[in-house]
Parts: C-alpha cells; sequence; structure tokens
C-alpha cells in the first residue's frame, strides 16, 4: 500500500486490495480481540457451534448467545454473550479459541468486516489496537477470505436472506408470529422435530431419499429449514 492512503481503519478494500496482518500467540494483543465485542451470529454460525460443541442448536442459543426479536422489526437478532466478569469469549482460552474450525463468520472476517456496497470491504479495528496489523505478512482480501474459509458462510447467508418474502422491506415492521417463524432457522434442533412428523414429509414431498440426506448431512439440513420456512413466511406472510 502507498504511504499517502489513509490508516487501515479508513480504508475501503476490494477483493484484489493488499493489506498486512498476521495473529499469533506472542503478540500482546493475542485474543484482545474477542473480548468485550458485539458478534451477531448466523443460522450458519449456529449450526457449525452446534457441531463443534456436540450439544443441541438450541443448548448453544441458550448457553451462549443472547437472542431476541428486534424490537420494531421483530427480526430475530442473535448474539454471542461474552462472559458477564470477564467481557471476554467463553470460547477463548489462553491459548487460543477452542472452537477454532467452527469459529463464527465475523471470526473468520477479522481483521475485515464488510462494507456497505456489495465486493467491498474494511478494516475493523486500528494498527494501535491488532498489533497482526504490522505484522510484514501481506495478503489480497480475495485469497485471506479464501484461507478463512468464508466462502460457505457467504453461500448459506445469501440462501437465507431468500427466505425473507421478496416484497418485505428490511426496515418495516413484522409481525412477531413470522419473526419466531424465522427463528427456526437458528434453532435446527426443533426443526428437526418437524422434520420427523410425517405429515411434513408428506405435505412437503420430501421423499426417503431426502429424508436420508437431511439426516447425515446437516448442511442439506438448514437448506431444507430454509425452505420450509420460507414457505410458511409466504403463507404468515398473506394472512398478516
Amino acid at each position: 500500500m502507498s504511504s499517502n492512503q489513509p490508516d487501515n481503519e479508513q480504508q475501503v478494500l476490494t477483493e484484489d486490495s493488499r493489506f498486512r496482518f498476521a495473529c499469533h500467540d506472542t503478540l500482546p494483543c493475542f485474543t484482545q480481540c474477542c473480548r468485550d465485542v458485539n458478534i451477531y451470529l448466523t443460522p450458519y454460525d449456529i449450526l457449525r457451534l452446534r457441531r463443534a460443541l456436540k450439544i443441541s442448536s438450541t443448548e448453544v442459543l441458550e448457553r451462549y448467545t443472547r437472542h431476541f426479536l428486534a424490537r420494531v422489526t421483530h427480526i430475530p437478532v442473535v448474539q454471542l454473550e461474552m462472559d458477564p466478569e470477564t467481557l471476554n469469549c467463553r470460547f477463548v482460552t489462553d491459548s487460543g479459541c477452542r472452537v477454532y474450525d467452527n469459529r463464527p463468520w465475523a471470526c473468520r472476517m477479522y481483521p475485515l468486516d464488510v462494507a456497505s456496497r456489495s465486493g467491498e470491504y474494511m478494516p475493523i479495528a486500528g494498527k494501535e489496537r491488532c498489533l497482526g496489523l504490522n505484522e510484514p505478512a501481506s495478503h489480497t482480501v480475495g485469497a485471506w477470505l479464501e484461507s478463512q474459509g468464508v466462502r460457505p458462510y457467504e453461500e448459506m447467508e445469501r440462501a437465507f436472506l431468500q427466505v425473507v418474502p421478496p416484497d418485505f422491506q428490511p426496515s418495516s415492521q413484522m409481525n412477531p408470529g413470522l419473526g419466531r417463524v424465522l427463528f427456526l432457522a437458528y434453532d435446527i434442533d426443533r426443526f428437526i422435530e418437524i422434520v420427523n412428523d410425517p405429515r411434513f414429509q408428506t405435505f412437503y414431498d420430501v421423499d426417503d431419499e431426502t429424508l436420508r440426506r437431511v439426516r447425515e448431512d446437516d448442511e442439506a439440513l438448514l437448506h431444507l429449514a430454509f425452505r420450509y420456512v420460507r414457505s410458511q413466511m409466504e403463507e404468515l406472510y398473506k394472512v398478516v
């Protein structure tokens, strides 16, 4: 980067832009980026944490998150809950993240975040806070995102965004009942109970092969949940 560019935290980057960053346990700020932060979780984040922790999605939501329906829009909000005494992420130890292979999307993006326009990104920390930004290792944004396994999270989020009826405006008010239906995408174990009902299998034309696949493949299960939520949203949206 040229010396006349603004500081890292002020830049708008594209996938071809280069930035410097490396994180390791010899840096004084190691794991400090995991303290006292707002990390909003997606349905796929919950699915991966469920896999890592070997507990149900309901338990993940109850034990590790704050979740509620937003006051005006009634869209589900799911946040990783910090330890109330230390404000540390409860998945972080002195040696690093204990769910690293299944860490949330926002954690994989660090030290970047998406900008307001599609295909653009911006740093979310300054060099004085994140000393990893002073390290010599250089990456393009695209290569960094690829190396951090961000793509499957992006794909799942695009699929999730399709479950809301196209004429619904994000800033408009949603009926609380619709919000609770949308929350099923996060609590996949509640959805499994629905899938196991023979009436669901008949109504949604779920054949034995599909049933076998979703019982063995979490990602296929989540896609089926999106399909179900979308159909419910369309029906309920007409009513309300």
